[in-house]
Parts: C-alpha cells; structure tokens; sequence
C-alpha cells in the first residue's frame, strides 16, 4: 500500500469519526397519572400545610393581656417555608386530571353539600374552573413562599387570609355550594 492510499484512507476515517452522530432517541416521560385522590390530597398534603400556615401567627387574649405570637426562629421560618413550598406543589397535583374525589364513596354531608359523586361530576363537568381555583391555590401559595424568604410577619398574617379564600372559593364551589347551616336557636335550652 502506498504512502498516498494509506493518507486518504486516514483522512477518510478521520472524517467518518468527526460525521455527526445520529441522535438518540428522545426518552419521553410518562403523561402524569394521578396516584392519589383529591381526598388524600386535601387530608394529607394540603390542609395539615395549610394549617402550619394558619397557626403561625395570631392573637390571642388572656387574662394577663393580649398575647400575639408569629415565626421568631430560624426552625419557625423554615416550617412556614416548607409549608409554602408543599402547598405550591400541591398546586400542581390538582392540575393532574384524571383525579378520583375519593377510593370509598362518602354521602352529602347535609343540606347543599354534595357526595363524593356529585363532587366528581361538577370537577368533571367544570373542569377548566376546577384548575383555575387550583391556579389561585398556587398564586396564594407564591405569595406566602416569598413572605416567609423575607420572615415577613404581617404579610404572613395577610397571606394566610388570602390562602383560607383560595381553599373557600374551591371548596364553595365544588363541594359546598348551597351548605344551609342551621341558625342557632333565639333562646338556648334550658339545663
């Protein structure tokens, strides 16, 4: 073999390394799939956040006086940060569709409160709102994240109202809309 074919069979290997590979086939992620029911998601996730939240700050009278309490120590804000961050998460997991309401069956709990399959219809039949009051979720679940970033006590307070409305919007809507809370009797029983 000659000095000439040996340099082009060099070069053309050469070449043929530096071709550009194929590109791998895209590795695509499973579609979401809910694993949980909205139910476990309120009881397990949302309301146990939701209530470190709410029980952070606060007033509270005694018979010594007023006494208001909040976050002070680094342990405080990092409860109101992760809190934050979970409810934000949740956030997303109601977003996912395909949500059962509930594995067992659970009857209206009264007047203008609906079962666990009328809950289902109205998130199915109304679905586009049902993520929209997720969204709210969300925006109330930024807002405190960056209140706690700034150990911000009054907007802690403040947010904690607009998270209790964000939950009261969705759950006026989907599950309690006409509740009929009996009025208290004019007179209490007698002993």
């Amino acid at each position: 073999m000659t000095i000439r074919r040996m340099t082009g069979l060099a070069a053309f290997a050469l070449l043929a390394a530096c071709k550009p590979q194929a590109e791998p086939a895209p590795v695509t992620a499973p579609p979401y799939a809910a694993q949980i029911t909205l139910q476990d998601t309120m009881n397990h996730i949302i309301d146990p956040e939701a209530d470190v939240i709410w029980h952070a700050t606060g007033t509270v009278s005694t018979t010594k006086g007023v006494v208001e309490y909040s976050p002070k120590t680094d342990e405080d804000w990092e409860a109101q940060r992760r809190a934050a961050l979970r409810l934000l998460e949740a956030s997303n997991v109601l977003l996912i569709p395909d949500r059962i309401v509930s594995q067992t069956p659970f009857e209206s709990a009264g007047p203008g409160v609906y079962s666990s399959a009328e809950v289902q219809h109205q998130i199915d039949a109304n679905r586009a709102a049902f993520n929209a009051l997720a969204l709210n979720l969300r925006a109330a679940s930024q807002r405190l994240l960056a209140a706690s970033d700034k150990r911000d006590v009054a907007s802690l307070l403040e947010l904690g109202d607009a998270l209790d409305q964000a939950c009261e919007a969705c759950h006026k809507t989907f599950w309690y809309p006409a509740e009929k809370v009996p009025r208290p009797p004019a007179r209490p029983p007698s002993p």
